[in-house]
């Protein structure tokens, strides 16, 4: 017990104090940090019969649900493709890492400028073949969208080299089996690749999952929540309202509904990796 002590009083200090005293707070009114008394569930009530809680939580599904689709749809492709490759693969699935290697500030200014309605390369193209741009990040029917595009761009690498590992841990001979049978490339990826890619892309789900659900640094630097809430996010909104709110206690319920379900998201990936049984 001795060897662990340390790691748990760390534990205690840095995640169990600080998720206890915001449960503690969304019991509370506030006045910024300061507890000014004990309202019982009235913050719960207000969070739960608000519009703007439920429609956010829209956004925020709806936001993990596509960045998920796409990212892990790249990552596929891209590790088939840059596997069959061989040795040039090696060298392209590199330079095909660069989006995850930098940080989400440069993406996001990298993208803010590629959006640009004014000046951006993206609109520029668009104009030059006859075709409108619009206000891109500033349209409320698009900007949702360009931000899943955005974030499937940044994170589809990590998809990719993690299929990847799981392609190249795959036997040999069971490619050579189906060859005998007369199965074509087809066959291969349909009755082996694909059933072992099943599992991998289930935990590569729910650990990309977590990440979106508590995502913040593009949505801020690409939109700032808007345009009129449409890419505001259960996360964004806990930042903004821990920023900005006065009695950030309706905001302590936002942030542990994030909380509950990122635990559900985390139970669900150790089972589906095999650290939890029964």
């Amino acid at each position: 017990m001795l060897w662990f002590v340390p790691v748990l009083l760390l534990l205690l200090i840095v995640t169990l104090y600080p998720t206890l005293f915001v449960v503690w707070m969304s019991f509370q009114k506030t006045r910024y940090y300061d507890l000014l008394g004990f309202v019982g569930l009235a913050n719960y009530l207000s969070a739960l019969t608000s519009r703007a809680f439920w429609e956010t939580t829209y956004t925020s599904l709806v936001y993990m649900a596509g960045s998920l689709v796409l990212s892990l749809g790249l990552g596929v492709v891209a590790a088939l493709a840059l596997n069959a490759l061989g040795r040039s693969g090696v060298v392209l699935r590199v330079l095909t890492l660069v989006p995850w290697t930098l940080s989400m500030a440069v993406v996001g200014t990298i993208w803010l400028w590629l959006f640009n309605p004014a000046y951006g390369p993206i609109s520029y193209t668009m104009r030059e073949v006859g075709l409108s741009p619009g206000l891109m990040l500033g349209d409320p029917d698009l900007a949702l969208w360009l931000v899943i595009l955005v974030t499937s761009w940044w994170s589809f690498p990590y998809s990719m080299v993690i299929v990847t590992a799981a392609i190249q841990s795959i036997p040999r001979e069971l490619y050579e089996a189906v060859s005998i049978d007369g199965g074509n490339w087809r066959a291969k990826l349909r009755y082996v690749t694909w059933p072992h890619l099943i599992p991998t892309l289930g935990s590569t789900a729910l650990t990309l999952g977590i990440l979106y659900l508590t995502l913040i640094t593009l949505l801020i630097v690409l939109t700032g929540g808007g345009p009129l809430g449409a890419t505001t996010t259960l996360s964004f909104e806990v930042f903004r309202g821990t920023v900005q709110a006065i009695d950030i206690g309706p905001t302590a319920v936002w942030s542990i509904a994030i909380l509950l379900a990122n635990i559900g998201l985390g139970v669900l990936y150790m089972r589906l990796t095999g650290r939890v049984t029964g």
